[in-house]
């Protein structure tokens, strides 16, 4: 009886633990289909009228072509290195 009530405190506890620590949680879980899904970042790129290239969370005012840029948080966006010949 007393080996019971020990497992039922001992779950428990690393229960409470778990639920109040979330990040640990997930990250225990990350890269398992029990984890949280991946969250998606939607970019706006444009050039201005001088020419420069901006980006932005927001779409451009008024009539710019703008393109959109769209990056999950489990890729990796780091540019490869360019080879040299």
């Amino acid at each position: 009886m007393k080996v019971i009530l020990f497992i039922i405190v001992l779950v428990s506890a690393v229960g409470a633990w778990l639920y109040f620590n979330p990040t640990v949680w997930q990250d225990l879980l990350g890269d398992t289909p029990l984890g949280p899904p991946p969250t998606v970042t939607k970019l706006y790129k444009w050039q201005d009228a001088k020419g420069q290239w901006q980006v932005s969370d927001k779409p451009p005012p008024g009539d710019i072509d703008y393109e959109i840029m769209q990056f999950r948080s489990d890729t990796n966006v780091v540019p490869a290195l360019k080879e040299e010949k």
